[in-house]
């Protein structure tokens, strides 16, 4: 494993280890820049400041291979695959980071365009990776707002649900339903169970 891996959550771990071995490392990326943004947005005191720093990796993604920023490992390490998916899903989810710097409250309608947009880069991205052209459907959508939530359980506004979505069964789908299963706070044995089953 490279060291994207190692720098993700165990549980986030275990749902890359379930990927195919071929996407394995693009997919443990993905999540780590994923992570990297978040915590980006997690930092700011000025919604100005963010989108500049989200700027930066925007520009730096869509940069020629050898006209990008020296010196960043993650940036580093993206362009290392030379991969469309795994670039066009890390620009998707510089998009979707950005959305929460708009504005100051975050409405229900922000958070469904934010789920639906950071869902489809990461779950979609990684059906994509496996030239998998198949929907993830409302499970993408459903992790976006519960490990959001997670994140930021004070921003989160008054009444805001999610809706708990039929996990399909199809091994393709066994690292996206664990992360799902992670964000609705399931954990240790039952997880590991889930992985083996799809149950």
């Amino acid at each position: 494993m490279t060291a994207s891996f190692e720098q993700l959550s165990p549980p986030q771990r275990l749902a890359v280890v379930y990927a195919p071995a071929m996407v394995r490392n693009a997919f443990a990326l993905l999540l780590q820049f994923d992570e990297r943004l978040s915590d980006i947005v997690s930092r700011v005191s000025e919604p100005m400041i963010g989108q500049l720093k989200l700027a930066w990796w925007r520009d730096a993604l869509r940069a020629e291979q050898g006209q990008r920023p020296k010196g960043e490992p993650l940036l580093s390490m993206l362009a290392e695959w030379e991969q469309p998916e795994l670039t066009a899903a890390a620009l998707a989810l510089v998009d979707a980071w950005e959305m929460l710097l708009m504005e100051e409250h975050w409405s229900d309608a922000l958070l469904d365009r934010f789920a639906t947009a950071r869902g489809e880069a990461v779950f979609g991205g990684y059906l994509l990776l496996q030239q998998k052209d198949v929907p993830a459907g409302g499970i993408a959508r459903e992790w976006a707002k519960r490990d959001l939530a997670e994140r930021y359980p004070n921003a989160m506004p008054d009444g805001f649900s999610v809706a708990t979505e039929a996990l399909p069964g199809k091994r393709l789908f066994r690292p996206l339903t664990l992360l799902v299963m992670m964000a609705r706070g399931v954990s240790g044995p039952r997880l590991i169970w889930h992985g083996l089953t799809g149950r």
